[in-house]
């Protein structure tokens, strides 16, 4: 009995969805490297302009009683502001010393160090992103503090506690800090 009524239901459906299936307003078939016939092609037109041109009166009145959310209520005035004259950067009555300038490069430096590694008797400064320095490597630095100005900075030695950084004759030491393992520049020996 659930059978047949289930038989019975689904028949109904399918028929009953074609019976009323919409034709469509064009049918297009043939092979597609052939040009439609002159009336197939008005009928395309035909149905295209009845789609894409519609006219809709209201749609217009609809809008134009809108409010313009970009309207002001009251009117704003447009008051310039006076631009203020930044003093140099470098201000005269400061004076940087390469001992300074150089513990600022080294606390930016130190940021970006990763480890040593040691080939032999030569130690490596790992630096984020997979550069590596030696001992003697001489690099370019700037800092904020000082704009315009580029400072020639030399590793001078590497080892697994630390390295030495020298600009002129200023000379700093940076010591990796073993006891914290959020510090950059940790070296950890392996259990293995």
């Amino acid at each position: 009995m659930k059978k047949t009524c289930f038989l019975l239901l689904s028949t109904e459906l399918f028929l009953g969805g074609y019976a009323f299936a919409a034709t469509p307003e064009i049918k297009l078939s043939g092979r597609k490297d052939r040009v439609l016939s002159y009336q197939v092609r008005e009928r395309v037109l035909a149905v295209a302009d009845s789609h894409l041109n519609r006219a809709n009166g209201e749609f217009g009145i609809i809008i134009q009683a809108l409010d313009n959310p970009y309207a002001f209520k009251e009117v704003v005035e447009f008051v310039p502001r006076l631009a203020e004259q930044e003093s140099d950067l470098i201000d005269a009555s400061l004076v940087y010393d390469d001992t300074s300038i150089l513990k600022v490069i080294g606390l930016n430096l130190a940021k970006q160090v990763s480890g040593t590694l040691a080939h032999g008797t030569t130690h490596y400064l790992q630096v984020k992103g997979g550069g590596m320095l030696k001992s003697g490597a001489s690099f370019a630095a700037k800092i904020p503090q000082v704009a315009g100005q580029s400072f020639t900075v030399t590793l001078v030695h590497v080892d697994s506690r630390g390295y030495t950084l020298k600009m002129g004759d200023a000379s700093l030491a940076l010591p990796f800090d073993t006891a914290s393992s959020l510090s950059a520049g940790v070296t950890k020996e392996s259990t293995q």
